[in-house]
């Protein structure tokens, strides 16, 4: 490991607070070299506003760097939203969708990755949703339902109610042999993760920063590779979409040559500027280094809870396993379980009537045990 767990621990107020934090699924404390980061601008826009932007401008660009860097693209081919939401919504609406198109997804899927699909119904497009079976969706059922007409598959890397994690090269290397464009929902599994996104034939693909990259809200990123930007309409247009933005007054509709042009006005600078040193920190500890710890650690949860009598919802075989596991108990009610995590400092969550924990790489096995010891 890169860097000595206990330096990275000292990053963390739940670590010193002696709290066993585990929904990293849902909105992930900062680490403290982001609230510093941060902080670092806003001070500076206090005392001098005018000295702040060609500071922000270059820690933009590191992000952008940043990302390119962990996802192996190039950083002309990212660009940077509000959230997943929004970047999965230029795809939808981008697109030059005709009746009877076909889009699939996966039943179980976040809403994020829903409903902009389901309202293209009303221009007569086909939205198809792959049934699960115990939570897994085989490469025989997504190569079933992509027919002929179906244009778009879109899915998450990890199903956020189940845990199921998609083999994107396997998935990716599928759509590009029936020519169907492939949108990736990242966020449930970037930073927990390692991502080849060239390697994974992934077309675009779209990510918030709140999760397991550990940055702060209201930041995110959206892909899209050079050779596909014609694919898409930019169907939101402002000052900085275009190529040359200055002088203002000289009107011209030239729309940027790389996937920045989907930066349509004032970026989330703060929080970008945030999202860089979380990544940076799950960068300096090691991709691998990441996935193996948060793998050790959702095994002790598994086992443990095995042992006392929980079902195990989540799928663990294989490369199917992920960060996030789900479990139910034959006679202990989700709220009962819930509340007697909670009375020992350990915060967890119910979703669609499962508990989960999500815990992180920096966590230790001890806490794994004493979660254990509580359920």
């Amino acid at each position: 490991m890169a860097v000595n767990l206990d330096t990275i621990r000292n990053e963390f107020a739940s670590s010193q607070q002696k709290t066993i934090f585990l929904n990293h699924a849902g909105v992930s404390p900062i680490p403290r070299r982001t609230v510093e980061a941060m902080n670092e601008i806003i001070e500076l826009n206090h005392t001098f506003p005018p000295d702040s932007w060609p500071i922000i401008k270059e820690k933009i660009q590191a992000c952008r760097q940043t990302i390119a860097r962990m996802t192996h693209v190039s950083p002309d081919e990212i660009a940077f939203s509000h959230n997943t939401t929004e970047g999965l919504n230029w795809v939808a609406s981008g697109i030059d969708w005709r009746a009877n198109d076909r889009i699939v997804s996966i039943r179980g899927e976040y809403p994020a990755n829903i409903y902009p699909w389901m309202r293209l119904r009303q221009k007569g497009i086909i939205f198809h949703l792959i049934q699960p079976q115990e939570d897994r969706v085989t490469l025989e059922q997504i190569n079933e339902a992509l027919t002929p007409n179906t244009r778009l598959l879109t899915l998450s890397q990890v199903e956020f109610a189940s845990g199921f994690r998609f083999d994107l090269e396997a998935v990716g290397e599928l759509c590009a042999r029936k020519n169907v464009m492939f949108l990736v929902d990242l966020i449930q599994g970037f930073g927990a993760f390692p991502v080849d996104l060239k390697k994974a034939r992934v077309t675009f693909a779209s990510c918030g920063s709140q999760k397991w990259q550990l940055g702060p809200q209201g930041a995110g990123f959206f892909y899209c590779a050079k050779e596909n930007l014609d694919l898409l309409d930019v169907t939101c247009v402002g000052a900085d979409t275009v190529r040359e933005p200055i002088p203002y007054l000289r009107y011209s509709l030239k729309l940027k040559q790389d996937t920045s042009r989907f930066e349509y006005g004032t970026l989330p600078t703060i929080p970008l500027i945030g999202l860089d040193a979380s990544l940076r920190l799950i960068e300096e500890a090691g991709a691998d280094t990441v996935s193996e710890r948060i793998h050790a650690n959702t095994d002790i949860l598994i086992n443990g809870a095995q042992q006392k009598g929980y079902k195990i919802l989540s799928p663990r075989s294989g490369n199917e396993w992920s960060g996030i596991i789900t479990f139910t108990h034959p006679t202990h009610s989700n709220e009962t379980i819930i509340n007697q995590l909670k009375a020992h400092q350990i915060q967890a969550i119910e979703r669609e009537g499962r508990i989960r924990l999500a815990p992180h790489f920096y966590q230790t096995e001890d806490e794994m045990r004493a979660v254990v010891d509580t359920l």
